[in-house]
């Protein structure tokens, strides 16, 4: 087999695993594009979750930008809690709130959702601030549980044990390749 044949097979390889990121990213663009918010999900990261029992710490919930008025009174929003932090003067968190409304008003030309976490133990009372609606970035439309964890590991640091698995997963795939090919012209003898 000739030096050329073998990175042909490498870069057949290296070519697919491109395609399969460029895939996975493609379809998280084309995906917040059609919900129209630049981040579709997000990841109950703290524990225990001020969602609970409806949202748990690891799920994974997708939102949707909404207008205005399809947010009410029970509805799963997620929202910069900025309004809080100033009215307070601390420094905002720098992940987004998911909390749900309990009520909503115009005030001085501005809507507002009063929000509250579900967990009564971790949130005994509603929020300190109402949320403009400036602020929201959408309604949650459903959640999946537990899958939010894989994210979190990544975040976490398990990107770097997901790239080597790749890498490996690569040379092996075109390993694998290079050895097939350098059989075939013996199985061709062989006839």
């Amino acid at each position: 087999m000739s030096g050329n044949e073998e990175y042909r097979e490498l870069a057949k390889y290296v070519a697919l695993m491109i395609l399969i990121v460029a895939g996975v990213f493609g379809g998280f663009q084309l995906l917040s594009v059609y919900l129209g918010t630049p981040a579709p999900f997000r990841v109950v990261s703290t524990m225990p979750s001020s969602m609970e029992p409806s949202l748990h710490y690891g799920d994974l919930v997708v939102i949707k930008k909404v207008p205005w008025y399809e947010i009410g009174v029970g509805d799963i929003i997620v929202f910069d809690a900025y309004s809080w932090y100033f009215e307070a003067n601390e420094t905002p968190p720098p992940m987004p709130v998911i909390h749900r409304v309990y009520n909503v008003s115009f005030e001085n030309g501005q809507l507002y959702y009063y929000t509250w976490g579900d967990n009564r133990l971790t949130n005994q009372e509603p929020d300190p601030a109402p949320t403009p609606y400036w602020l929201v970035h959408g309604k949650v439309i459903f959640a999946v549980p537990m899958l939010g964890q894989l994210i979190l590991f990544l975040q976490g640091g398990g990107y770097i044990l997901l790239v080597i698995l790749l890498v490996i997963l690569v040379v092996a795939m075109a390993v694998k390749g290079i050895k097939e090919l350098e059989k075939a012209p013996e199985d061709e003898e062989d006839a």
